[in-house]
């Protein structure tokens, strides 16, 4: 879609209130709410753990802008409930294959500031009531691509009647982001959703027209007009609409506020409230909205923050039998609207 890109690294500062002191992904405080639990645990400079507390990580590794992240929490005893916040946000943990392990599924935002940040956890331990740790995560910087690209007029001067659509459109993608389900339906990897490579595309900077300059939040894949768009994993749709922006688009609704965005359809296989079957036929590629030419626009999105979704693909994640717990294949019911100018 571009016709010329440079590599842009994003490294800006993070504010005093942003950022916090200590060892990295490596340092960690805890207490717990009958005292805290202070003292050197080796060369890494970490503060004991309660003895609630187990073990806190996460995968990948390294984090850095854009990055999903998939954290697993093992307490030394049973908990009813672990609760934590990262980056500002409320992450619900949902119990693993064990009574005392936890795990959530999360993100870092796109725009987030490289720095260190914590990830405050609290758990409810019967016979000890609440118990609290804090590790110190380190964020670093991605490297994006600028380009230009060249795009239907009204695509960046829309008129009054667009600019209606465009605000109506908001308002459906508002409610559908608030929709909360609170148990993860997924299960296990998510997967490619078409059969082509994706394009080093998340996070690239474009001006478009020579006008406008736009962020995009997604992962294209450059597929052939009519390849079959599957979702990624298991859950719920939220949307399955015609947009201005972003054509014939479905959103997938994964539980937990994890959700996964299919735009440019050129068909539609689904409608609002199906449950789906990870590989279920959401529709057909296309090239609806604002596009170049046909491709799958792949968007992934966690309480708010937009991640890059190649790095969700390459995660390694538990069965969690969710699918089997009442989800079932979807009603084919076909929409075809207008296509998109190239």
């Amino acid at each position: 879609m571009t016709l010329a890109q440079t590599h842009v690294r994003r490294s800006r500062p993070a504010s005093k209130a942003e950022s916090s002191q200590g060892s990295g992904a490596q340092g960690l405080n805890a207490d717990a709410a009958s005292g805290s639990a202070n003292g050197d645990s080796g060369a890494q400079g970490e503060a004991a753990m309660p003895s609630s507390f187990k073990n806190v990580f996460w995968q990948p590794n390294a984090l850095q802008q854009g990055s999903v992240t998939f954290f697993t929490v093992e307490m030394a005893r049973p908990a009813s409930r672990v609760t934590g916040k990262f980056l500002g946000k409320e992450i619900a943990f949902f119990k693993g294959d064990k009574p005392t392990v936890w795990h959530a599924l999360a993100g870092v935002d796109l725009e987030t500031a490289p720095g260190t940040y914590d990830l405050a956890i609290s758990a409810v331990v019967p016979a000890h009531g609440l118990v609290r740790a804090v590790k110190k995560i380190e964020v670093g910087s991605g490297e994006f691509k600028e380009g230009t690209v060249e795009v239907p007029e009204n695509f960046v001067n829309p008129n009054d009647v667009e600019k209606k659509q465009i605000a109506a459109d908001g308002g459906v993608k508002s409610r559908a982001y608030a929709h909360v389900i609170p148990t993860p339906q997924w299960s296990g990897d998510f997967r490619k959703p078409v059969d082509a490579p994706s394009t080093p595309s998340f996070g690239m900077t474009r001006v478009l027209n020579e006008e406008m300059t736009s962020q995009h939040r997604g992962t294209d894949f450059p597929a052939k007009e009519g390849s079959v768009v599957s979702a990624s994993n298991a859950g719920t749709v939220v949307v399955a609409k015609e947009m201005f922006y972003e054509g014939n688009c479905v959103i997938v609704d994964h539980g937990m506020r994890f959700f996964t965005i299919y735009m440019h359809l050129s068909k539609m296989n689904v409608k609002a409230g199906d449950k789906v079957k990870k590989g279920a036929a959401l529709g057909l590629s296309g090239a609806t909205g604002r596009v170049t030419g046909p491709h799958l626009h792949m968007g992934v999105r966690w309480n708010g923050a937009y991640i890059d979704p190649t790095k969700l693909l390459a995660l390694t994640l538990p069965e969690t039998g969710a699918e089997t717990k009442g989800t079932h294949s979807t009603r084919r019911t076909s929409t075809t609207t207008r296509r998109g100018r190239k």
